[in-house]
């Protein structure tokens, strides 16, 4: 891994730590806030390709794990990692794979829109999956088909919007960092 690809994982982590900042609890809707993490974590994998993507989202977990306020409503430490939420934060690495896998390799020619997008609805089902699975077991929802209905349900139409954008955006980034790359 080169200086330059670890500063883009870098980049693209504390992205991630800004987006979920960004963060709104409605009460009558979820526990689960809605953040703009989807946004960033589908923007790395489709900016940098699965393992870079990858890479990025593990370094965000590791820095808030050491306890960096890097989670949402600026929390950091293990006890976020297994606190109710948990799930959609693991899931982050292997949503980042997903839409990197389908942009292709940093420095390749990216994949076309469509493939692109599609790739970006894939990366989110890891993120429903895990986050529902985590919150029937914390007991925070009671059964996997009310983790269903107070962890997903709110957000897909929401979460499609933002990682339809991120892969958009995506195409830019990656078309600036070749045009940077070659000067």
């Amino acid at each position: 891994m080169t200086a330059r690809d670890l500063a883009l994982c870098a980049a693209l982590a504390a992205l991630t730590a800004v987006c979920a900042q960004l963060s709104v609890t409605l009460p009558w809707v979820s526990s689960v806030p809605f953040t703009l993490q989807v946004f960033a974590v589908v923007l790395a994998g489709a900016s940098l390709g699965a393992r870079l993507g990858f890479v990025s989202q593990l370094l965000y977990l590791l820095l808030g794990a050491a306890g960096l306020p890097v989670f949402a409503q600026l929390r950091g430490g293990l006890s976020v990692l297994v606190g109710p939420t948990a799930g959609y934060l693991w899931a982050f690495p292997v949503a980042a794979a997903l839409a990197g896998w389908a942009a292709g390799p940093m420095g390749s020619r990216p994949a076309g829109g469509g493939r692109l997008v599609a790739g970006a609805v894939l990366a989110v089902v890891p993120v429903y999956a895990l986050g529902a699975l985590w919150l029937s077991i914390s007991g925070v929802a009671p059964g996997l088909r009310a983790a269903v209905q107070v962890g997903v349900l709110p957000f897909v139409v929401p979460d499609l919007v933002k990682a339809a954008l991120a892969s958009l955006v995506a195409v830019r980034v990656r078309a600036a960092a070749e045009g940077f790359v070659r000067r």
